[in-house]
């Protein structure tokens, strides 16, 4: 069981490293969008605008994003993301930490 609990600790260290080695991260999602503006019967788009829009703390949040930056910001998005997905592994790991912990004494209820 030892070498069991060893390797679950080693993977939760390697989780933390990787969440640490995430330099910048948003919230959200990023979208491109487009007006339509009309002019002597004819139509032209106008665009892309872009928003990141998210909630944080039960509020909506919406921030118009730059063209030039629309790149780095859609990064961050992504590195948001992917701190979410290890943090839950983390949570997964420690959980499934916590039980092995548990089985001597589970194994001793047995008896």
């Amino acid at each position: 069981m030892k070498a069991k609990v060893d390797s679950v600790l080693k993977q939760r260290a390697g989780l933390l490293r990787q969440m640490g080695a995430i330099g910048s991260l948003r919230r959200g999602s990023l979208s491109r969008q487009f007006f339509v503006r009309r002019q002597g019967g004819e139509s032209r788009s106008l665009g892309p605008y872009f928003v990141l829009q998210g909630y944080f703390r039960g509020k909506k949040f919406s921030e118009r994003i730059p063209a030039s930056r629309a790149r780095l910001v859609r990064q961050q998005v992504r590195n948001h993301r992917r701190f979410q997905s290890l943090a839950e592994e983390f949570a997964s790991l420690t959980e499934q930490l916590t039980r092995l912990e548990l089985e001597p004494l589970n194994h001793y209820d047995e008896l």
